[in-house]
């Protein structure tokens, strides 16, 4: 009786075992959620830690990510068709390698991009070491091979097989927790796609509708106000490009409906631009203020997107290009030639400016003349394209009308960045040329506090003593590295003069102390100009490649220094505070604003470059090819130009998995 009793328990912890286990089926290509994967019950949890670990080891060791997947089969693909389309598929770039192992196929692929391969020989690897333990049923033993090899280790030594003699009672308990496992992943993966959904249900919501929007989940409303801002911020940017070009051809009259399109579209942006300031900064918010704050920023930015389109029409019936185009041409061959003249000296003059002073001060027009290159060979693309369109019989003329407006926004940005080279030369010699008498001027101050300081009987005596040093601290710096970053030195500076001359105010003559505030705000309201139209005009002429918290910096720089003027009359202390913050925010966008640009650039490089040509990929990280709103590249709908053509960062993935690599596959 003891004996039936232990064989039906036994029989009925099989029984689950076998219910909770996965199944064996074809599996697709699909996206690896971690390093290690097993999908066919290949490894058990010993086995499984040795991979990790040599996994882990390689990356320590080289900064090489090693992926590793076991499948039963791979669904009628080739082996390296399969690992190619897995690769796409989880984002892959040029430090990841992947090992495939279909153990019911009994085939493989082992794939290494050359960057990640060195000087390891894959294919040696693959054939002597990788291949003879898969060949044996080591399944661990393949994927420690390929890690120490990639490694330059060698392989492991050693079999996992007298694992395999476990009790059975714990060969039960491993298959339960396999199975556990599996149920883990399924619900991962099932999370990730109903995320996904989400994103693409909320897509498909009209924008301008609250409720509509309070039925979206609070993830995929906060990835759709992000990119709705992104996508309608360019749009404003492109129609006041396109405002600017009809102004001068038509006049203000004319074109008197279409700025005041392009104004409230810009105030309702600024609106939208507030809220995600609120929403990024360290004040955590509850969920319900959170999706109120996120339905405000989708809403406003829709507005904007329809106060722009209301005008499309008409102003595509204004600016027929069809009709112009062989007076257009001929202006724009003009405006080529005059912007190609200019390049060589603003060569010189960049040049001269980066031997006198350092990076830092020339962030935002560092690249702007070898970018301005770029714009002038894509305009003379489309000037070239155009030409040949005109020649043609009515009915034959499709694209005539893109290749202007590419030309005109390239020469319009090209002319920017020239523009942006001398306005910083500009700027800085008038910094330099001031800065003595700034210095002047705060060394005064100091003086000022000595000597209330040395009369004794001040309230705020540790306060103005304070103040006193960090000017002096600040006119040593500003000696210092004055003249290699100028307008750094001008921020920081009237700070420390305007706290200075704040205390100062308390026990010095009203008409003195308000004398010196207004030359400081006179001072950080420069400061703060200089640096706002230097990075908006630098996210302006790369907008193609720069996201939401670049922009939201500069609209609130844009308001912050709204704010100082607005202040002047009233309180000029807070003007000056106004002005510093703007200055400071639109540094931060700068900063985030150049890592966004650099980001774009290697994965462009990643993909090849747009077209095949650097004034292509200019083009593409300028903004230029996504399309503008005047002329309707939002025909569709907010949601439809969210999905479609607005701006997000490409991947490894889709280069399409060809070339670049070391290794392959087959059978074993």
């Amino acid at each position: 009786m003891r004996i039936a009793r232990l064989l039906s328990v036994v029989l009925a912890v099989l029984t689950a075992g076998l219910l909770v286990a996965p199944t064996s089926a074809a599996q697709p290509p699909f996206r690896l959620p971690g390093y290690v994967v097993d999908q066919a019950g290949a490894l058990t949890g010993p086995q499984a830690d040795r991979v990790n670990q040599a996994v882990n080891t390689l990356y320590n060791d080289r900064r090489v990510r090693l992926w590793v997947v076991y499948v039963d089969s791979f669904s009628g693909q080739a082996a390296t068709d399969w690992a190619r389309a897995t690769m796409r598929t989880s984002d892959f770039d040029s430090q990841d390698a992947l090992l495939a192992v279909a153990t019911a196929d009994r085939a493989y692929a082992l794939l290494v991009p050359t960057a990640a391969a060195g000087k390891v020989d894959v294919d040696a690897l693959r054939r002597n070491k990788v291949e003879p333990a898969l060949r044996e049923g080591r399944w661990a033993d393949a994927a420690i091979a390929a890690a120490d090899g990639l490694n330059g280790a060698g392989s492991s030594s050693g079999s996992a097989d007298g694992e395999l003699n476990w009790a059975g009672v714990l060969a039960m308990l491993g298959v339960i927790l396999l199975g556990v496992a599996a149920l883990l992943l399924w619900s991962r993966r099932r999370k990730r796609k109903r995320r996904e959904a989400d994103f693409a249900a909320a897509q498909r919501v009209d924008p301008s509708d609250p409720s509509a929007l309070a039925a979206v989940p609070l993830d995929a409303l906060d990835e759709l106000s992000r990119s709705i801002v992104v996508e309608v911020d360019n749009a404003v940017r492109t129609s006041e490009n396109e405002l600017a070009l009809a102004v001068e051809e038509f006049g203000e009259q004319d074109t008197a409906p279409f700025r005041a399109a392009v104004t409230a579209a810009k105030k309702t942006l600024t609106q939208a631009f507030n809220v995600r300031q609120i929403l990024d900064d360290a004040v955590p918010e509850t969920p319900q203020q959170r999706r109120d704050l996120l339905t405000r920023v989708i809403v406003a930015a829709a507005k904007a997107d329809r106060e722009l389109d209301a005008q499309r029409e008409a102003f595509a019936k204004l600016r027929d290009l069809v009709i112009n185009a062989p007076s257009r041409l001929d202006s724009l061959t003009q405006q080529m030639v005059d912007l190609t003249a200019r390049v060589a000296p603003a060569e010189q003059m960049l040049a001269g400016l980066h031997q006198q002073f350092a990076a830092t001060a020339l962030h935002s027009v560092t690249d702007n003349v070898e970018t301005a290159k770029h714009r002038l060979a894509f305009a003379d693309q489309n000037i070239t394209n155009a030409r040949t369109l005109v020649a043609r019989p009515a009915g034959s003329q499709a694209g005539l009308v893109d290749s202007i407006r590419a030309a005109e926004s390239a020469l319009g940005q090209a002319r920017t960045m020239l523009d942006g080279v001398d306005s910083a030369a500009t700027d800085i010699n008038r910094a330099i040329a001031t800065l003595p008498d700034e210095i002047t001027d705060i060394q005064n101050g100091i003086k000022a506090a000595d000597a209330q300081l040395a009369r004794g009987g001040i309230a705020e005596a540790d306060a103005l003593r304070s103040a006193r040093d960090a000017a002096a601290r600040a006119v040593a710096e500003a000696q210092s590295n004055g003249s290699t970053d100028p307008l750094g030195a001008f921020t920081a500076l009237t700070q420390a003069d305007a706290d200075l001359d704040r205390l100062l105010a308390n026990v010095e003559e009203e008409r003195e102390a308000a004398e010196r505030l207004r030359r400081a705000y006179e001072q950080a309201l420069f400061t703060a100009q200089s640096r706002v139209r230097g990075v908006s005009d630098f996210i302006d002429t790369r907008r193609g490649s720069i996201g939401p918290e670049a922009r939201t910096r500069l609209a609130e720089a844009v308001r912050q220094l709204q704010a100082a003027q607005d202040k002047q009359a009233t309180n000029i202390s807070e003007a000056i505070a106004h002005a510093n913050g703007a200055a400071m925010l639109a540094g931060q966008a700068q900063q985030i604003a150049n890592s966004d640009v650099a980001r774009a650039q290697r994965q462009y490089n990643n993909y090849g470059g747009f077209g095949g040509g650097g004034s292509n990929t200019g083009a593409m990280l300028g903004g230029i090819l996504i399309g503008n709103i005047l002329s309707g590249a939002l025909r569709g709908g907010i949601g439809g130009s969210i999905g479609g053509g607005g701006w997000s960062s490409p991947t490894f993935g889709g280069s399409g998995g060809g070339g670049g690599f070391s290794g392959g596959g087959g059978r074993f």
